[in-house]
């Protein structure tokens, strides 16, 4: 079985490494696949794209299930013979010092130990695309290693995971009151998604109180999962009875409020608006008195 050599430009991409346990009429055997990934939650599928002819889609294609473990970044060696020699050449479990096997619990090929993610899979779709297989299997038993750190492939080369990388979020310290009404909102999700409208003048920023609190906000709500944002805050400000012109062109701000020990991540959909005609709700503020509104300019 031959196998073109991946060109420049293929091995930028960067993946983590999976070994996938199979068996077959001589016994268990592995394989390192780079192209592994989760594709459904509810049922949790994972879908694999294995090079046609291999002895591990033989394996499966007969026993209806594979195992799937996720490569730590201390089986370097480990992958390296799973993806250097196929299941016809070697008994590559039987490997002395490389490979401890675990005994699964719903199908009945073996695992492979010191992995940060072990899945037992059925196989409930195969389907050729291309010069590679995918096969997709249900999850039927998973276990993780909060101990182990995931093995990452880059341009023919072994990486560790790193430190990781914060997001460029403005952070913005509020009062104990502007937190609370945000935690609310939140209902405990990780990020409150609000839309907005900006209107400016003389320096100073339109605001409307909102009920049941002491903060004065720019126009904003909170749109369902799904909604267009701009639409929505059309009519929410037709709601509220208030007349502006709103552009097109949004603006992302994304936030981090932060109130002692408490925070909030925001995110805010921002349209710059005018108002069209006089209204009954027109109370002004400056940036200066208040952060979170500095924050949003």
């Amino acid at each position: 079985m031959s196998r073109k050599t991946p060109s420049k430009s293929e091995r930028y991409f960067t993946t983590g490494l999976t070994m996938i346990t199979s068996r077959g009429n001589n016994g268990p055997n592995v394989m390192a696949a780079e192209w592994v990934m989760q594709i459904s939650y509810q049922p949790i599928l994972i879908g694999v794209f294995i090079h046609k002819g291999s002895q591990t889609l033989k394996n499966v294609e007969r026993t209806k299930e594979f195992g799937i473990n996720v490569a730590s970044q201390d089986q370097t060696t480990g992958v390296n013979i799973a993806g250097g020699y196929s299941g016809t050449e070697l008994d590559k479990l039987k490997i002395k010092s490389i490979f401890k096997l675990i005994k699964p619990r719903k199908i009945k090929t073996p695992l492979i130990s010191g992995c940060t993610i072990n899945a037992e899979c059925k196989l409930v779709k195969k389907q050729k695309l291309g010069d590679h297989v995918m096969i997709v299997g249900k999850v039927v038993n998973i276990r993780h290693d909060d101990s182990k750190r995931p093995l990452i492939y880059h341009k023919g080369r072994y990486f560790d995971l790193g430190s990781s990388i914060e997001q460029d979020r403005v952070k913005v310290n509020v009062q104990k009151d502007t937190m609370e009404f945000f935690k609310n909102i939140a209902s405990e999700k990780f990020v409150v998604k609000c839309v907005g409208v900006v209107v400016e003048s003389k320096k100073k920023i339109l605001v409307i109180p909102r009920s049941k609190t002491i903060l004065d906000m720019i126009p904003f709500s909170v749109p369902s999962p799904g909604m267009n944002q701009r639409d929505h805050l059309i009519k929410f400000l037709k709601q509220i009875r208030l007349n502006l012109q709103v552009e097109d062109i949004p603006i992302m701000k994304r936030l981090i409020l932060k109130n002692g020990k408490n925070i909030q991540r925001v995110n805010f959909v921002l349209f710059k608006g005018t108002i069209r005609k006089s209204s009954k709700i027109t109370k002004w503020k400056s940036p200066r008195q208040d952060s979170l509104i500095a924050g949003l300019i």
